[in-house]
């Protein structure tokens, strides 16, 4: 059951289920035949509140992001994946024009497999779904004010998206906010949105992948950024709609720092499985180059790329941002398990060297401080990869940098990429250092 066939609504399915396939809906609800599944319910719905209408092409993106979402839910890893990790997974996609998406398909295959560390193969259909018509729009009473807009930022409610919103409404930028609204993520970025000192618009999205009968689910939410992005498309290209094609690309802000967007493994065993590549450039770099080619009028943007995070902080207290509200974000990996951050994994341990290098008090509730997860063999993982990492020095550093991805060939941004990588280690392990662990 590695080809999922996506439909644009229940009435196009199979009576019965067929043998190597399984069929989802798209923006549309959980359908009534057992053994079938849906994502994208009431995401129609958000893209009408925009109130203008959307090219076909950007809903064609959104689609095939929608569908990378559903099959990495759907085809549980531990079942499929033939050598424990990797999967083989094929999709068959309706979308409203395939020929033009037909060429990049090369370019989105290298995107995926790499983001996920899947094989993906991806068959085009004609009679694909449709954006939201005028009647559609005018039906949606509350709509979301884009007008002012000159840009977009994804904002999660993590402490790098909120530093980015935060310095582009300094620089006198109105960003359009776009947010996965996942059960616990809405809490704390409607604690942080109205923090941030302005009155921003607010785009808010969740793919919802179901399935009708139950299941096994994959957890590892590795394609997440992708839908993600997509959001942000649509919603810079609706922008772009407002301010007329003579404004030339929307910029969609990324905010992540350098260190964990390369997220270079810490040791050889975390080249794959530990590795996540939401925002590592080669994987920005592709999706740009798919929606150059088909002509999106959309630039993603990281300008946060050579800094760390300690960085990023002491860049924004310098300026006079306020940083009280740091402390109200959530960096951790597992904090959904407790709903509290853990204080011990990785992001957790780049957080707290951030504060520690911008010398701002840290105020945020963890579970454990890194001296109790030091003494626990059961969870000191993630501290013993950064101390030896840390003792490898620069020219490691590098090897790991370049086995992370394939890294900018221009000389100036590839040095940028390897200098944060060398920084950020060592942020993180002078702030152990400060704790007295040194292995």
């Amino acid at each position: 059951m590695n080809k999922i066939v996506f439909h644009p609504d229940e009435t196009t399915l199979p009576a019965a289920m067929q043998d190597g396939r399984f069929d989802v809906v798209l923006y549309g609800p959980r359908p009534m035949r057992q053994a079938t599944g849906s994502v994208g319910n009431q995401l129609s719905a958000a893209v009408a509140s925009l109130g203008v209408r959307i090219d076909e092409r950007v809903f064609d993106f959104l689609t095939i992001a929608l569908a990378v979402i559903a099959a990495d839910t759907f085809i549980d890893r531990d079942q499929w994946a033939a050598n424990g990790w990797s999967r083989e997974i094929e999709l068959d996609i309706p979308l409203a024009q395939p020929a033009i998406w037909t060429p990049v398909l090369p370019a989105l295959k290298k995107a995926l497999d790499f983001l996920s560390g899947d094989q993906w193969g991806i068959s085009l259909q004609s009679g694909g779904p449709r954006p939201p018509n005028q009647a559609a729009i005018l039906r949606k009473r509350k709509k979301i004010g884009i007008g002012a807009a000159d840009c977009v930022s994804l904002f999660s409610g993590g402490l790098d998206s909120l530093l980015g919103v935060s310095k582009l409404v300094a620089d006198g930028r109105t960003p359009v906010l776009v947010s996965h609204s996942y059960r616990g993520d809405k809490s704390y970025q409607r604690d942080l949105v109205p923090r941030i000192g302005k009155q921003l618009p607010w785009f808010e999205a969740n793919a919802h992948p179901v399935k009708t009968g139950g299941g096994p689910h994959d957890t590892s939410m590795r394609t997440r950024s992708l839908g993600f992005l997509a959001y942000g498309v649509v919603v810079a290209s609706a922008v772009a709609s407002t301010r007329g094609a003579a404004q030339g690309q929307i910029d969609l802000f990324v905010p992540e720092n350098g260190f964990i967007a390369l997220n270079a493994p810490l040791t050889r065993r975390r080249v794959g499985s530990h590795s996540t590549r939401t925002t590592h450039p080669y994987f920005l770099n592709l999706i740009q180059e798919v929606l150059n080619a088909v002509g999106l009028p959309v630039r993603l943007t990281n300008e946060f790329r050579h800094y760390t995070k300690g960085e990023m902080m002491d860049e924004a207290a310098q300026a006079g941002r306020p940083t009280d509200i740091f402390s109200r974000t959530v960096s951790c990996g597992k904090w959904k398990r407790k709903n509290t951050q853990c204080g011990y994994c990785v992001p957790c341990l780049i957080r707290k060297a951030a504060f520690f290098k911008a010398g701002i008090d840290d105020h945020t509730r963890y579970r454990y401080d890194v001296a109790e997860a030091w003494r626990d063999p059961k969870i000191r993982d993630d501290l013993l990869a950064v101390v030896l990492a840390a003792r490898n020095g620069t020219e490691d550093s590098r090897a790991r940098a370049i086995a992370s991805g394939p890294l900018p060939f221009e000389i100036v941004e590839r040095d940028g990429w390897f200098s944060v990588n060398e920084r950020g280690l060592s942020e993180v392990s002078e702030y152990l250092r400060s704790k007295g662990i040194t292995g």
